[in-house]
C-alpha cells in the first residue's frame, strides 16, 4: 500500500479541515516539488481526501486515501491516528464520521456562545466566510479573531483567549484511541500513530518524556496499531531514528509526512527538539 521508494508526503491538510489550500492546489504544489506519492489526511473527515483522489487519478499520480482522527486514551489526549487505504463508502466508517461531525457542531455552537459572552460578537456569517464553512472548529474562531485584530496572529488566540475558563470548560468529544484504530481497520485501512513527539508536554524534559512515549506506543500496539509516523517536523533526525528502531523491532509500518496546513504559515516545532 505504501511504497517506500517514492518521494512521499502522507500527512497533508486542505480547506476541508484546517488547511488553506484546496486538494488540487496542495497536490499541484507537492507535484511541483517532486513528490511522487501523496495522501490528504484532513482532520476527522474524508471529503478532502476523496476529492484529492479523484484529481490524482486525472494526472496519473499515485495516491492513498487518508484521514487523521483525533482520539484520547488514559495515557494521553490528542492522540492523533492516521488512516490510510480505507474504503470511503464503508458504512461503519461513514457512521463514525457523521457522529464526529454532529459532536463538533454542538461544540462549535457552545464555543460561539461563550466567545460572544466575552464580547467578541461572532456571527454565523463570520463562520461561513472561513473556508466557505467547509470546516468549523477552534482554528476557525482563531482566524476570525486574527482578521479582526483581536489577536496579533492566529496562534495567539490559543495562548490567550482560548485559555479562559469559560472556553476551556467546553470540551472536545473525541473517540477513544482503540475505537479510532478499529474504525480505520474495519474500513479496510491501516492505522498509524501520528507525530509521537507531539505528546511531549511543554517544559517536560526529553529524559522524562521518552519513557512515557514508549508507554503510549506500547498501548497503541496493544490496540493493534499498524504503524508509526516516524518522520515528522516535530521529530529531529535522531528522534526519527529512535522511532524507526521501535517500529522495526515490532514490525510496524513507518510513514512520513509534513503535516502541511499552508505553504505560508509554518509551525514552530523547536520545543520538541530541546533536551
Amino acid at each position: 500500500m505504501i511504497e517506500s521508494g517514492l518521494k512521499r508526503d502522507l500527512h497533508m491538510h486542505t480547506y476541508y479541515s484546517d488547511g488553506l489550500l484546496s486538494p488540487k492546489e496542495i497536490i499541484d504544489l507537492r507535484v511541483s516539488q517532486g513528490y511522487e506519492l501523496l495522501a490528504i489526511t484532513d482532520h476527522d473527515g474524508a471529503e478532502g481526501s476523496r476529492v484529492g483522489m479523484e484529481y490524482a487519478e486525472t494526472i496519473g499520480l499515485p495516491y492513498i486515501s487518508g484521514i487523521e482522527l483525533d482520539s484520547e486514551d488514559e495515557l494521553g489526549k490528542d492522540l492523533h491516528i492516521l488512516g490510510y487505504g480505507y474504503d470511503y463508502n464503508y458504512k461503519g466508517f461513514k457512521d463514525v464520521l457523521w457522529e464526529i461531525r454532529q459532536a463538533r457542531a454542538n461544540r462549535n455552537d457552545r464555543l460561539m456562545a461563550a466567545l460572544n459572552e466575552l464580547g467578541y460578537d461572532i456571527t454565523l456569517d463570520d463562520i461561513g466566510r472561513i473556508n466557505d464553512g467547509r470546516y468549523v472548529g477552534k482554528p476557525t474562531f482563531a482566524q476570525i479573531l486574527e482578521e479582526r485584530g483581536v489577536v496579533e496572529n492566529y496562534h495567539d488566540a490559543f495562548k490567550s483567549i482560548f485559555r479562559q475558563d469559560s472556553i476551556r470548560a467546553i470540551k472536545k468529544v473525541t473517540l477513544s484511541s482503540l475505537v479510532a484504530i478499529v474504525t480505520i481497520q474495519e474500513a479496510g485501512g491501516v492505522a498509524v500513530m501520528a507525530h509521537p513527539m507531539e505528546q511531549r508536554h511543554l517544559g517536560e524534559s526529553l529524559d522524562e518524556f521518552i519513557p512515557r512515549m514508549y508507554k503510549i506506543l506500547d498501548r497503541m500496539r496493544d490496540y493493534g496499531i499498524d504503524g508509526i509516523e516516524c518522520m515528522h517536523p516535530s521529530a529531529s533526525e535522531e528522534q526519527s531514528e529512535m522511532l524507526m528502531e521501535y517500529a522495526d523491532k515490532y514490525g510496524l509500518i513507518v510513514t512520513e509526512g509534513s503535516d502541511i496546513h499552508s505553504p505560508y504559515k509554518v509551525r514552530d516545532y523547536s520545543r520538541y527538539y530541546k533536551p
